[in-house]
């Protein structure tokens, strides 16, 4: 009787033994998932960028308290993407006056137009972009700009649209959007001395 009994007792032991092997391998890699988890949301809290140019892109009208009639067309807001050799420059800027500047190496200047100088170069800005933003192509992802190049997105009631151009060939005035690229260094100009004082 001793014999099965300890039979018993072996095999016991060897199932909960493999049992707690099997769970303790199964654990790993929800522990390792968890880390990347966390890892990535402690990331995406040190440095926002992506979160907030998402959030500068998809604004409507209406949350920025425009009525726009459904038979007129109004650019409401330009979302500017800048490459910056290896990093972006996001320039937001509404109808509103808002605007903010956000950099993919984190930080930036955000609420700048609580300023009224801010405020006027960036409704001109907005403005002025409207006229030409018929020239803007409908897209599907809006891409960060690559190769010295930027990117205007048009935000408008009718949707979105976008112009690519070479940052050197807007400096030299070689391009069509020259005056809304020296538009835009407007509002980044008048954000920063805001930031200075």
């Amino acid at each position: 009787m001793k014999k099965p009994m300890l039979t018993y007792i072996l095999i016991g032991i060897v199932l909960i033994a493999g049992i707690g092997i099997l769970i303790s391998c199964k654990n790993k890699p929800k522990k390792e998932t968890t880390e990347k988890i966390q890892q990535t949301e402690k990331n995406a809290e040190q440095n926002p960028f992506m979160d907030m140019r998402k959030m500068a892109l998809i604004v409507t009208a209406e949350q920025l308290g425009f009525q726009i009639p459904k038979d007129s067309i109004k650019v409401y807001g330009i979302v500017s993407d800048l490459d910056m050799s290896g990093g972006t420059a996001t320039v937001m800027t509404y109808l509103t006056g808002d605007a903010s500047i956000y950099l993919s190496s984190g930080g930036g200047f955000i609420g700048a137009g609580q300023h009224e100088s801010v405020q006027k170069v960036t409704k001109e800005f907005v403005e002025n972009g409207h006229l030409i933003s018929f020239k803007g192509k409908k897209f599907e992802n809006p891409d960060l700009p690559t190769n010295g190049n930027a990117n205007f997105y048009f935000l408008s009631n009718m949707g979105q649209t976008r112009i690519t151009e070479s940052i050197s060939k807007m400096e030299s005035g070689e391009s069509e959007f020259s005056k809304l690229f020296a538009d835009l260094n407007n509002v980044m100009t008048e954000i920063r001395l805001k930031s200075e004082k």
